[in-house]
């Protein structure tokens, strides 16, 4: 049977970020998990099926959310760019200010973001790993019943629904995968300049673009076709989140660099690699980018 495993490492420090490389239903379920925390190699077909509207609520709490955000959400976001905060404690302050006031959009989607960063922890245990993915959905999912006019709340909603998809099997990878891209081309259209998005969709994209021909058969036996992507697409926006970002996100420029390469477009691999050499080292994803890169090189 088809495995497809999960977009696993994707957003800017939302992701912290992606691994090997299984068969179809494997590859294409596991993409893109590092979206401010993801994880590590390059995007596969495993990752394919992992990709994946509410009304909007007319509730005056969510009115007045969206005017400003809260002290507690301000704060998490303070610490969420600070490194030396703990992933889990900054995760257990964000459920302590949601069970405190569970109308608080803004503390909600750093929540699910803050629950699959500690889910992609080394030290988390693989059981404990699967209840903070369900833990995230379940209150991505309440955010998004509350508003659809978030960005963050489409990104982390794409996100999370992948990494479901590690858990549902592969029919719902599959068709999870058409639903993510939806979310974060909203997300796209809410606020055309937050670079971590094109991110997912140059992930995305990679992930489809991976897929082999059998792939491609055993899905389209499943689906009817799947969807369909290319490396020129991925490098699109990919460069567009470096470009709103330039060379601050490590994950981002190894993406181009593998783009390239798989494009056999050598000078600009080894351009990009070197570029990905620049960034500095700043979180554990980090430091796997940096060892892809730097053995990705001696092959140029």
């Amino acid at each position: 049977m088809l495995q497809f495993a999960r977009l696993r490492s994707v957003a800017p420090r939302a992701l912290r970020r992606l691994n090997r490389t299984p068969s179809v239903s494997a590859r294409f379920a596991s993409t893109l998990r590092s979206a401010q925390p993801l994880s590590s190699a390059p995007p596969s077909i495993s990752a394919f099926a992992s990709v994946l509207a509410v009304a909007l609520s007319g509730s005056v709490a969510f009115s007045l959310a969206k005017m400003s955000e809260s002290a507690e959400a301000i704060k998490a976001e303070e610490r969420f760019y600070d490194h030396s905060y703990g992933r889990r404690q900054l995760y257990e302050d964000l459920k302590a200010a949601y069970q405190a006031n569970s109308e608080d959009i803004g503390v909600m989607w750093r929540l699910s973001r803050a629950a699959y960063d500690v889910s992609n922890l080394k030290a988390t245990p693989a059981d404990e790993k699967k209840q903070l993915i369900y833990y995230a959905y379940d209150v991505i999912q309440k955010a998004l019943e509350k508003t659809d006019e978030i960005a963050e709340v489409h990104n982390w909603y794409g996100i999370i629904l992948s990494s479901v998809g590690d858990y549902e099997g592969t029919k719902v990878a599959i068709s999870n995968s058409y639903k993510i891209k939806s979310h974060w081309e909203k997300a796209i259209e809410l606020k055309p300049s937050k670079p971590t998005t094109y991110h997912l969709l140059g992930r995305w994209c990679m992930t489809i673009s991976d897929l082999s021909w059998i792939e491609r058969k055993a899905a389209s036996v499943l689906f009817g076709s799947p969807p369909e992507s290319s490396y020129d697409e991925a490098l699109k926006y990919l460069l567009k989140c470096d470009e709103l970002d330039p060379g601050s996100w490590k994950k981002n420029s190894m993406l181009i660099t593998q783009v390239y390469y798989k494009q056999r477009n050598w000078a600009l691999a080894k351009e990009w690699a070197q570029k990905t050499l620049d960034v500095p080292i700043k979180s554990e994803e980090d430091q796997t980018v940096h060892e892809e890169a730097t053995a990705l090189l001696k092959k140029l």
